[in-house]
Order: structure tokens, then sequence, then C-alpha cells
């Protein structure tokens, strides 16, 4: 199976250097730039998130986090500018699989495909299918979640 997100908001949790806030245009809206890419964007709060993105304790306590995260009061983080989020955002997943042994996560695939592990044993593993591995993401993800199994791992 392939990792399905959960909203938990470790992919946008460091990302307050990546969108930066020009300036409020509007009592929701804000000129915005991605940092990476000098994209300016405008940026508009989703009607169904303003309530949650008014408290500015998790950005006080978050200073690294992107400006537009909040938590939804259910154990999710969410966006909310998803609407008007810039096309880097929309693309972006930060994990694409992730791989147990027994109930313990030794790893996970990002979206870009690279594992992030300290597991040695997967490491090597995963090195020696590299060459392998499917161009397209979702090939791969499918193709690396069945490669992992059959080698004793769990992936989600």
């Amino acid at each position: 199976m392939v990792f399905t997100c959960t909203q938990c908001g470790q992919c946008c949790i460091y990302l307050g250097d990546y969108i930066v806030i020009e300036e409020q245009t509007g009592p929701y809206t804000y000129a915005c730039s991605c940092v990476s890419t000098n994209t300016p964007f405008q940026a508009v709060v989703d009607e169904d998130k303003r309530n949650i993105f008014n408290n500015r304790d998790f950005s006080a306590l978050h200073p690294h986090a992107c400006p537009f995260l909040r938590p939804a009061g259910d154990d999710r983080i969410v966006c909310t500018i998803h609407n008007t989020s810039p096309a880097q955002c929309k693309i972006y997943r930060c994990v694409a699989v992730r791989v147990y042994s027994g109930d313990t996560m030794v790893g996970y695939i990002t979206g870009m495909g690279a594992l992030h592990s300290n597991d040695s044993g997967l490491r090597a593993l995963y090195e020696s299918c590299v060459s392998d591995l499917p161009a397209s993401d979702e090939e791969r993800d499918s193709w690396l979640s069945g490669f992992f199994k059959t080698h004793g791992y769990r992936t989600e």
C-alpha cells in the first residue's frame, strides 16, 4: 500500500523560509513569494479555515513553519491557503512510502524518491535497487513498496 496523507503537517513545519508574506492586502489576502523560485503569488485564506487561521499561537510556537499552517483541532495540521497555494506546494509530497520493520518505522521515501533512514540494512537494500526504479512517481512508489515487502518490510 502506498502512503496516504494524514495531514500531519510535517511536510510544511519547516517551510517558513520558503513562503514569505510580503504584505497583507486585505483581511484574509496576502502578497507572498516563494523564496526558492522567486515567484510572487496572491494567497487567500480559505473561507472554511479562517477561524483557525486567526489563531496565531501555532506560528509563534513554530517559527520555521509555513505561515499558513494551522492545527485543525482534530489531530490534523492543515494548509489554510490550499485553494491558492503556489504550484510548488501543490505538487510537493513529503512522504510517498513509509517503511516499517514490525511496528517500527525504519525509513521513508520522499516524493522525489529519496530514502531517509538510519537503518543501514534498509539503506543498502535501497541502494541495490536504485538503478531499477521506474521513472514515473506512481510506478516508482508502487515498485518500491513491493520491493521492500519482498524483503520482509511492511510499507504504507
